[in-house]
């Protein structure tokens, strides 16, 4: 049953409305799946569409430490789905949703009006792209039959008391499975300014009652003495964190662009692995594969001990799924850096069996899996 709408100025999580029911309040086209409208953009998932092209919308079981990701796949309905032009215009609000201070209002489709065509929607609720990691690039089928990369968002709830129901959970794997991809560089989000460059606190959907007195921001410490209450200071500290860790990705997409360039100017072919884990409704996807030489290549922004050692441990991961027809065994590992290593970690490779490349003062590739680096596994390149 379908919500009034009379006076209403506001839709509540779990409320089930049509499009023509939830346009007065949010605006909006009456079709497509991504919606700006003025300070809203609305997102309407569909289940069923999805599944008959391979490809799930909804909540991952295995939440991170910041919480609960709710997956949605941009717009574009076969090709390459893109965040350029007119047909990338829709991703891109997305994706600069907090740059231009709009709120994310996702629907999830539930059926339909009895005896008419019209669509159901059930409201989840109110939205923010990851501002670490907004999106990922998924390998899979349009709506031709045809393979293509498509945009998967990574939203997270913009309210506390949003929690994932079990009904819109991605469903797991039914079985692991690893399939080489092509690379695509992750440029779009990294180009422009972090996503975190809106104004937050994260505002609420614009409807909603206004705040209480006790939740209103609090007066500058420098001029009133007051305490800066401690949702803000979190909020401060959580937009540096997401800004260091942004310049970070924009580091490295760079290094694995360039290093890529190298290895395909050498007539390697290179690509990457998207690995499904049977049980598991997350999707992983490996950074580089050189499949000439069958080596697998993990890049990090930084050089720092924390990014090293979650490096070795990705590696290890992945490389048990990644096999090929052409190659005996697990690929090589190697971890892919913008600078030296400390030297103490040198022992640490070694014992793992695992190579370092990085980049040199002067701007050349230094380290193992090089082309043209001999026997010696020395080689370097100009960046």
């Amino acid at each position: 049953m379908t919500a009034s709408t009379e006076g209403a100025d506001v839709i509540e999580p779990g409320e089930v409305r049509t499009r023509a029911e939830i346009r007065p309040v949010l605006g909006g086209n009456p079709q497509g799946g991504i919606c700006p409208s003025g300070a809203h953009v609305s997102l309407y998932s569909d289940p069923d569409v999805g599944e008959q092209h391979g490809y799930y919308d909804g909540w991952l079981a295995e939440e991170d430490e910041q919480g609960p990701i709710f997956e949605y796949t941009g717009a574009g309905k076969s090709g390459d789905q893109t965040f350029d032009g007119q047909v990338g215009a829709g991703n891109r609000a997305v994706l600069h949703h907090m740059q231009q201070k709009r709120m994310l209002h996702l629907f999830t489709c539930v059926g339909k009006v009895p005896k008419s065509k019209t669509k159901l929607h059930r409201y989840l609720g109110a939205f923010v792209v990851d501002p670490v990691e907004p999106y990922v690039w998924r390998r899979g089928h349009g709506e031709d039959g045809r393979e293509r990369n498509a945009i998967v968002f990574r939203l997270r709830p913009a309210e506390d008391h949003l929690a994932p129901a079990a009904r819109d959970m991605i469903p797991p794997a039914d079985e692991t499975s690893a399939e080489f991809v092509p690379f695509v560089a992750t440029g779009a989000s990294f180009q422009a300014d972090p996503a975190t460059s809106g104004a937050l606190p994260l505002p609420k959907q614009g409807s909603r009652k206004k705040r209480s007195a006790s939740r209103a921001p609090a007066p500058n410490a420098e001029t009133s003495g007051a305490f800066v209450d401690s949702e803000t200071f979190r909020t401060t500290m959580s937009l540096r964190a997401a800004t260091t860790a942004t310049v970070a990705m924009r580091r490295e997409a760079e290094l694995t662009q360039s290093f890529k360039s190298l290895l395909d100017g050498a007539g390697h072919r290179t690509g990457a692995f998207q690995i499904k884990v049977k049980g598991l409704t997350s999707t992983l996807r490996t950074d580089l594969y050189d499949a000439t030489t069958h080596v697998l290549y993990e890049a990090k922004g930084s050089s720092t001990r924390e990014d090293i050692r979650m490096a070795i441990g990705q590696l290890l991961d992945y490389a048990r799924y990644v096999t090929t027809p052409e190659h005996v065994g697990e690929p090589r590992c190697v971890i892919l850096l913008t600078d030296a290593p400390p030297p103490d970690m040198y022992s640490l490779f070694d014992r793992h069996h695992i190579g370092v490349v990085y980049r040199s003062d002067d701007g050349r590739f230094v380290g193992d899996a090089i082309p043209g680096a001999g026997d010696e596994g020395l080689s370097s390149v100009p960046s």
